[in-house]
């Protein structure tokens, strides 16, 4: 444990398969490290050496932002003849990316439901069903049920955050409110003649201005025009 790193997730509690699946990618130049969780929310990564450990304090602070979660995924009523695996990876690829399949269902000890752990990204919709045409044109409906379905916000397109809950959203309406609170009271200043700019929100507060609105200030005067010099 000497070169152990520790550290913890700000916001929602994450599940430890969807942290391991990110920080997997974003620190494959890490290569060889371990995550042990405790029970107070803290994580301990635990790195191979101190070439491991210097390049992940070097390379951060890191955004853990879930765009793509492994979910498993349970097919039922699906026709036997795509029992096939072209025919299962053609179904799950309807939802999602397939990963893997369940190791019983694979050797087909079980036929009447198949479990795919699929890749899902926050731009795919969780289907409750895939409408699919048998042979003889009759539509079978197979049903779709999901391990767990992680919160997506609509906004930022990633998981573990709500729509409602959304910081960016939050922040961006606060900004408009502001904006459109200024606007307000721009558009409460009317121009007088002479120079004179009447408030109508506080009564009537004159404020002179040296130049009448109605005309532009005098620009620089200039003798001659200035031409780009022969390259």
């Amino acid at each position: 444990w000497e070169y152990a790193l520790v550290g913890i997730c700000v916001g929602k509690k994450v599940l430890f398969k969807a942290l391991h699946s990110v920080l997997s990618r974003k620190w494959a130049k890490a290569r060889t490290f371990s995550i042990h969780t405790e029970e107070n929310g803290i994580y301990v990564f635990k790195c191979a050496s101190r070439e491991v450990r210097d390049w992940i304090l070097d390379n951060g602070p890191w955004d853990v932002s879930f765009s793509k979660v492994p979910v498993w995924v349970k097919l039922v009523n699906i026709p036997l003849e795509f029992w096939t695996p072209c025919g299962l990876s053609h179904h799950a690829s309807v939802l999602g990316k397939p990963m893997h399949m369940d190791t019983a269902i694979g050797n087909r000890q079980i036929i009447n439901f198949v479990r795919v752990c699929m890749e899902m990204e926050a731009i795919n919709m969780f289907q409750g069903y895939i409408r699919d045409r048998r042979a003889d044109d009759r539509v079978v409906d197979v049903k779709v049920e999901y391990s767990w379905k992680p919160m997506v916000c609509d906004h930022c397109m990633v998981f573990y955050h709500s729509t409602w809950a959304c910081p960016v959203l939050a922040y961006t309406e606060h900004v408009c409110a502001k904006l459109k609170e200024k606007e307000r009271n721009v558009g409460n200043v009317v121009p007088e003649a002479e120079g004179w700019v009447t408030k109508k929100s506080k009564g009537k507060e004159k404020v002179h201005l040296e130049h009448s609105p109605m005309e532009a200030p005098p620009g620089p005067s200039c003798d001659r025009v200035l031409l780009p010099a022969n390259m």
